[in-house]
């Protein structure tokens, strides 16, 4: 398998959410939700946040990511996730599950829920070079001196 699926890091809890922290926010580029319909189907929808970064390294990277997750077991439909989730550890995300897959460029959080009558799953995609920029954003902020009065 050319990617990695592994447990998502708690301290990324909120990244798999819409409502995250708007610093954070401004670092995704969207979200694709996908649902398995009947069990072996496969339906998405794009949620586009940051269209500047949707460039064409970052379709062809998501589509690579997807369409090899869709051969090789989590998203091949909904009996393979229900089982990949299951038998592999994963954050726990209250009802749902909780996976990374990092490239060079991207962190794409996957938010399982594997069970009919919901979408069965969440990517959100984010930019690598935009979460360093919060990061040191906040390390500078969290460094600035106090200044009493």
């Amino acid at each position: 398998m050319k990617y990695q699926i592994k447990c998502a890091d708690p301290e990324q809890h909120s990244m798999f959410y819409s409502d995250c922290d708007p610093a954070l926010r401004n670092a995704c580029v969207g979200h694709l939700r996908m649902d398995f319909g009947s069990d072996n189907e496969f339906f998405s929808t794009w949620w586009e946040n940051r269209g500047d970064l949707k460039d064409n390294a970052f379709k062809s990277e998501l589509n690579d990511v997807v369409n090899e997750l869709r051969t090789d077991g989590l998203l091949k439909n909904r009996s393979s996730m229900q089982r990949y989730c299951a038998t592999h550890q994963n954050l726990n995300l209250n009802e749902s599950y909780g996976f990374s897959v990092e490239t060079d460029a991207h962190l794409f959080l996957l938010r399982c829920r594997p069970e009919r009558g919901n979408y069965d799953c969440y990517m959100y995609c984010y930019d690598k070079r935009e979460l360093t920029l919060v990061q040191s954003q906040e390390q500078d902020e969290s460094q600035s001196p106090v200044m009493s009065l």
